[in-house]
């Protein structure tokens, strides 16, 4: 009896609710499943025409079953706030007889964790709680116990009792530290997994320079959209294909395309896709009004205004060609190179001339054109003159010249979430500016899409009226100089020599033809559609032999000419150039040249020649006299063009304004303050010096002397009980050993956070533990004393068996304090828990010393709560 009556509430869950079905990515057997699961709890199933590609009666649809979010309906369905699923939400809503939140199966891109099902091991309550609310909100799942459903389980060791559970039962899961789970959250992407796997994994092995970053493997988000402008004809699906159940909505059925003015393709090459689109089932039509996909180069013109404000699909000439190619339709704005491009560029960019590192393939491509269609200036060599480095990851030289010559390191997804809002994003946001370690970001590369409100507030607003068309193509017969760069090959790159670029475009002006590809790719890389002729093999052989021209060029630059060739003899070298040589390698820097040339050995690109005053702008560059630290001065904060600019005035007077604090000759600041890189830096024992030492080297181009422009401490040394200038004498006796042999523990949730003492620790020369309340597998040690070390002065304070852990005085820490103590006394060690001010005063005064005021105990605590 209990039986039928469950069955029959069963059978009720779909009830009142009515269902389509997007059938893309969905096999035949699991479409028939699906429709039966849904029939047999009652939901009403409203049939989806894959011919048609749009949704019936959408307003009567309560749920819309779709493995992606690239169906035409998709906005739309979000604007009626009807819910989009993935075909597990039915199976999950009736393994449980009750539906379940919609938002954890959706398949918004944006939800980077929606197939992610989690189980946390013994981890501190606290990041656990975190852990699972991050999950949540980005589309995941939480388990409360492990099942098959799991697909991470997060712990901080494998003796843990789920992790040995989960490896007895062979559960096809990931064991990772909850670190994944913390950068996926900082990058808002979600990464590899495999830096953090247990049992070994990368993240906790010590850090070093050469420490191996993975290749990334290509993103599937960026094939076949790498370029707005595509290299290749289309080619068509194969016929077998047709012969397939449609069980995808097709791109061109019962559709009518109008290709825009400003393609810029042949009349030959117009009749093939016009050819192409009849024989996918749909017409090309002269007027935007009668079409129902608009393709255009630029966001400008009255057809691309009307189209876009109709709603109707409108693309790219790479778009059309995506859809030819696969027959399969996908949104244009969910991939950046897809879409029309603006003409001007994004507000901000113009000024900006930005190279790229660590990107491979299709993903240098990708990034170079993206570039390039922000309307920054992209460069192959990376120079001085750089405002932007993009890269995966910081392990290049690249990125060693930038930091030496203050150029701005971000990751990609500065690039592409500027270009995606149509607005210059902040480079202060830290998620541009994290790299996750041993992880290659190139891996999430094209996860970006455009912000549909963000194009349409600018470029097609209800309130914008279509303006005349401009013709992006100069006339027959027009000097090609005479026209403006943005409306002649705007996007196409300078791959081949000055000298080959002079060539094309003395034998090319006035020639009307589709722009160059982005780069040169095997046997076609030269192929213009549409074109033909003597001209078209002169340009195709004066490319092929670019990279012989440049190396000739380069050459001839050389003394004694090309004679010498690549591999000249020691003894051939002039007494003047030896001299030369040796003053170049005694730079107190080796990376103070003028220029980087890429450092990815798969990329076989032409150099560029070398300009004629590149030996003047040598001799100009000075060596680094003061490497100089800044703190707390806003001068350069918000404004990347005046910071590069003023910047690389200043490294040519032998200034380099660097962050690194282990590697430090002066420290500027406003006035004495207990930020990171002050503190840390004082192990250096720099020259204090005020801000106004950089006005004035700023407004006279030279540097003053340290001693006129030095810090004021005199409130600071009252207030702290030491004096400054022989806070600096003992740190140059401690040579950054002060808390050598030293570990300290310190809680996670700290104040300032665990990251800011563990640098400061470093950077005396100690060790800094993340305590979280675990004795297992942590050990502690007693520090000998040495009495003959110079440093040993400054530790006469130390007893070399007190144990310290850093901490905040906060009645939720006393169990972590109670597991510290037990730690201590395992070691037969003295357990001293301190406030935060205890590490401060010690980096900043240089040496060991106690007072009672510093100790944190529960009574203390208790005290000052009371």
């Amino acid at each position: 009896m209990e039986d039928t009556t469950m069955l029959e509430a069963s059978q009720d869950l779909f009830e009142e609710h009515s269902f389509t079905i997007i059938p893309n990515g969905i096999s035949k057997d699991q479409l028939s499943k699906l429709r039966e699961q849904i029939g047999a709890e009652r939901g009403t199933l409203i049939p989806f025409d894959p011919s048609v590609g749009r949704i019936d009666r959408l307003e009567e649809i309560t749920y819309i079953v779709s493995e992606t979010s690239d169906f035409p309906d998709y906005y739309r369905a979000l604007d009626l706030m009807i819910h989009v699923v993935r075909p597990a939400w039915i199976s999950a809503s009736l393994n449980v007889n009750k539906l379940k939140n919609p938002r954890t199966y959706s398949p918004d891109p944006a939800l980077f964790m929606s197939d992610v099902v989690i189980c946390c091991g013994d981890i501190p309550s606290g990041d656990k709680e975190a852990i699972e609310g991050g999950v949540l909100a980005m589309g995941g799942q939480i388990a409360p116990s492990l099942s098959k459903l799991v697909t991470h389980l997060i712990a901080l060791d494998l003796s843990e009792e789920r992790c040995q559970l989960a490896i007895s039962k062979r559960l096809q899961l990931m064991i990772v530290l909850p670190h994944w789970f913390d950068d996926c959250l900082k990058v808002g992407r979600r990464i590899s997994e495999r830096p953090y796997t247990l049992p070994d994994p990368e993240i906790l092995v010590e850090s070093t320079d050469t420490a191996p970053i993975p290749a990334a493997r290509t993103s599937q988000q960026i094939r076949d959209a790498t370029s707005p402008d595509p290299i290749n004809d289309p080619i068509p699906p194969a016929p077998a294909a047709h012969l397939e159940p449609p069980r995808a909505i097709k791109a061109f059925a019962g559709k009518n395309v109008k290709l825009g003015e400003d393609l810029n393709i042949s009349t030959k090459l117009r009749g093939v896709i016009t050819g192409m689109i009849k024989a996918g089932g749909g017409d090309v039509v002269a007027k935007v009004e009668k079409a129902d996909i608009y393709v255009c180069t630029y966001r400008e013109g009255p057809d691309y205004i009307k189209a876009s404000q109709d709603e109707k699909d409108v693309g790219n000439l790479s778009w059309l060609y995506y859809l030819i190619t696969h027959n399969v339709w996908t949104n244009p704005m969910r991939r950046m190179m897809h879409y029309p491009r603006p003409q001007s560029g994004i507000p901000g960019f113009e000024g900006y001339k930005i190279s790229i590192s660590s990107y491979t393939g299709e993903a240098r491509v990708y990034l170079e054109n993206l570039v390039k269609a922000t309307g920054a200036e992209f460069t192959k060599t990376f120079k001085q003159d750089n405002t932007h480095l993009v890269t995966a990851h910081k392990n290049s030289e690249k990125c060693e010249a930038a930091a030496e010559w203050g150029v701005m390191v971000l990751n990609h997804l500065w690039l592409e979430e500027s270009y995606a809002k149509c607005k210059q994003m902040p480079t202060t946001d830290n998620r541009y500016t994290y790299f996750p370690p041993r992880t290659n970001l190139g891996e999430v590369l094209g996860q970006t899409e455009l912000d549909r409100d963000a194009v349409e507030k600018m470029f097609f607003s209800k309130a914008r009226k279509p303006t005349k068309a401009v013709k992006a193509v100069p006339q027959p017969n027009v000097p090609a100089s005479s026209v403006p760069a943005s409306r002649i090959n705007s996007d196409a790159p300078g791959r081949s020599s000055p000298v080959a670029e002079k060539a094309k475009r003395t034998k090319s002006a006035g020639e009307v033809k589709t722009p160059l590809p982005a780069r040169h790719l095997e046997e076609k890389e030269n192929y213009t559609p549409g074109s033909r002729g003597a001209k078209d093999r002169a340009l195709s052989k004066l490319h092929d032999a670019a990279p012989d021209i440049a190396r000739f060029e380069k050459e001839m630059k050389r003394k004694g000419g090309v004679i010498h060739g690549g591999r000249r003899r020691a003894d051939d070298e002039t007494e003047e150039q030896a001299k030369t040589s040796k003053e170049r390698d005694s730079l107190a820097s080796k990376r103070s040249i003028d220029e980087v040339e890429d450092d990815e050995d798969t990329e076989e690109e032409v150099t560029e020649a070398p300009a004629k005053n590149k030996k003047a702008k040598k001799d100009k560059l000075a060596p680094i006299k003061f490497r100089m630290l800044v703190s707390k001065d806003e001068r350069w904060a918000n404004n990347d063009e005046k910071a590069s600019k003023e910047k690389g005035r200043l490294r040519e007077l032998g200034l380099f304004i660097t962050d690194d604090f282990k590697k430090v000759d002066l420290l500027c600041a406003p006035h004495p303050v207990r930020t990171k890189k002050f503190v840390a830096a004082l192990a250096c024992a720099p020259a204090l010096v005020s801000t106004t030492y950089l006005d004035y080297a700023v407004k006279n181009n030279k540097l003053p002397s340290p001693e006129k422009h030095a810090l004021d401490v005199k409130d600071f040394e009252e207030a702290n009980g030491f004096r400054m200038y022989e806070a600096v004498a003992r740190a140059n006796q401690n040579k950054h050993r002060l808390l050598k042999d030293w570990t300290i523990f310190c809680t996670e949730n700290v104040a300032g956070g665990f990251a800011t003492y563990k640098d400061i620790i470093e950077a005396n020369g100690g060790k800094c533990a993340k305590w979280k309340g675990r004795t297992t597998s942590i050990t502690a040690s007693k520090r000998s004393k040495n009495s003959s070390s110079e440093e040993s002065q400054n530790q006469t304070e130390d007893d070399g068996n007190v144990l310290y852990l850093i901490s905040d005085p906060d009645k939720r820490e006393f169990s972590n304090w109670a597991k510290f103590r037990e730690l201590a006394a395992r070691e037969d060690m003295v357990p001293r828990i301190v406030k935060t001010e205890w590490l401060l005063i010690v980096a900043m005064s240089q040496y060991v010393h106690w007072k009672d005021e510093w100790e944190l105990s529960e009574d203390v605590v208790k005290a000052m709560k009371s």
